[in-house]
């Protein structure tokens, strides 16, 4: 193994580590009823949509949120955050395509109710989110993007609702399509708190299980319908540490690994330049090379 890989597994060891503590001290105190409500508000605010979510998620896009002209004439995208996050993680990549001739009735991006979502619960959400989408701009079809639990949370949309006629691009950044290193997926909600919710469908003993959702995912073609796949992984990735190939789909129109971590991959510019060539379809030079090796 390259000694630059060695040196940064400690860092990413006690990362994890004061995650866990954080997790375990949250479950022994956790938050009144108060404070959950509060939170929950926050999360489904649909002030930033063009329709009211009847408080079931929250989310921004359109026209006026993004201050441009009305109208859709490519398929919208949907951003779908992963586990904790909200939509204000993809305000970055929304600018980003802004500046490539994207319309704001192109651009949406959904925050989930509970910051630990489980996939059922993304699922349903997911559902109405890319209903309405598709309703305000006419449009038949989108393209979602994802990142990190939002993608297995996507791919179970998918298959338990079957709307793959509804997507026409999927891009999976940094998903745990073959399950996560760091948990086992029986993790103690007693100990993890809320963590532990999302934990069962993508802890690495999925395989053990004859039924587990992941693995029906997994069987036959890992990229099912008339879709165009795309995964973006980092080489850095701490939760993938024992199957660093984790994100990747089997089928995927491109697998590209960036030399970055798990939130890099995110963040990465070379993540932007990337979904705008995908979602454009239309080539960028800066494509990654035939060994899907990219620098971030």
């Amino acid at each position: 193994m390259p000694l630059h890989r060695l040196s940064v597994a400690p860092l990413y060891t006690a990362s994890f580590g004061m995650r866990m503590f954080t997790h375990a001290v949250g479950a022994l105190n956790p938050p009144s009823e108060r404070r959950k409500r509060e939170r929950r508000e926050r999360r489904t605010d649909d002030e930033g949509l063009p329709w009211s979510s009847r408080g079931r998620y929250g989310g921004v896009g359109g026209h006026e949120w993004f201050d441009t002209d009305p109208g859709a004439s490519r398929t919208p995208v949907v951003f779908v955050h992963g586990n904790g996050r909200t939509h204000a993680d993809w305000s970055d990549h929304a600018d980003a395509l802004l500046e490539e001739g994207f319309a704001g009735d192109e651009l949406w991006a959904i925050t989930f109710a509970h910051p630990n979502s489980t996939h059922r619960e993304m699922s349903d959400q997911l559902d109405e989110f890319v209903r309405n989408v598709r309703k305000y701009t006419g449009s038949d079809a989108v393209s979602v993007v994802a990142h990190s639990l939002g993608v297995t949370g996507v791919r179970f949309w998918l298959e338990r609702r079957n709307r793959y006629e509804w997507v026409d691009t999927v891009v999976s950044i940094a998903g745990a399509n073959h399950g996560v290193s760091v948990c086992s997926g029986e993790e103690d909600p007693g100990t993890l708190g809320e963590y532990a919710r999302p934990s069962r469908f993508v802890g690495y003993r999925y395989r053990e299980r004859p039924n587990h959702p992941l693995k029906r995912l997994n069987a036959g073609t890992e990229t099912p319908g008339d879709v165009t796949y795309y995964t973006i992984r980092g080489a850095y990735d701490h939760y993938y540490w024992r199957d660093p190939a984790s994100p990747k789909l089997d089928g995927a129109a491109e697998n590209v690994l960036l030399w970055t971590n798990h939130i890099g991959t995110l963040r990465s510019a070379r993540t932007r330049a990337l979904l705008a060539e995908w979602l454009r379809e239309e080539p960028d030079d800066g494509a990654a090379d035939g060994s899907g090796r990219t620098a971030a």
